[in-house]
């Protein structure tokens, strides 16, 4: 996967202008904000990529001072969340939408978003309670997660539609709290 290195939005905004086509996809190299260097912030990546027809995918850590987003240009199949049917609302307004991101768009409004049904504001589900409940080292390094990382991992489980995908997830989370770096990726 091509790896860029972007400090600015409008470094990515160019990089998607001549390649949005050409690739599909692409891993950008973003600084940690303790190393003072500039990153566009992760909102700001989102909508460049919305404009284009992408969507942000997983994140990596690299070292202590860098990590890799991954992006992926979207299929017809691809389903929105209410956040980014929002961003692509005010990038409208705002003029910054492409022809390819207005179809993405457009195609994305045909269907359920991805987080219908599904609470801004979940409580822990159940099945991730019971495995925590049985790991209390786990538990305690789970709870020092920030509100929205927790958020993000319950609306996680809660998007699965099978058990198993359900426990899968479960179990990633497991080593999520035991290692401390998110990556959603499962294999």
């Amino acid at each position: 996967m091509k790896q860029i290195t972007v400090l600015t939005k409008e470094d990515f905004r160019n990089w998607l202008e001549k390649n949005h086509v050409l690739e599909n996809k692409v891993a950008i190299r973003i600084y940690k904000k303790h190393t003072g260097k500039p990153s566009p912030s992760h909102r700001e990546q989102i909508e460049e990529a919305i404009c284009f027809g992408w969507i942000d995918t997983t994140l990596k850590r690299l070292d202590e001072n860098t990590y890799l987003r991954m992006f992926t240009q979207r299929t017809e199949k691809s389903n929105w969340s209410n956040n980014t049917q929002k961003y692509a609302r005010d990038l409208i307004q705002q003029g910054k939408m492409t022809p390819r991101g207005m179809k993405y768009y457009n195609l994305g409004l045909k269907k359920p978003t991805l987080d219908f049904g599904i609470p801004k504001n979940p409580n822990m589900p159940q099945i991730l309670k019971e495995s925590l409940d049985k790991n209390k080292t786990l538990e305690k390094k789970f709870s020092n997660f920030p509100q929205s990382t927790k958020k993000m991992l319950y609306r996680w489980i809660i998007r699965a539609k099978l058990l198993e995908t359900k426990k899968r997830r479960v179990k990633k989370i497991l080593e999520i709290s035991k290692t401390g770096k998110i990556n959603l990726t499962t294999k």
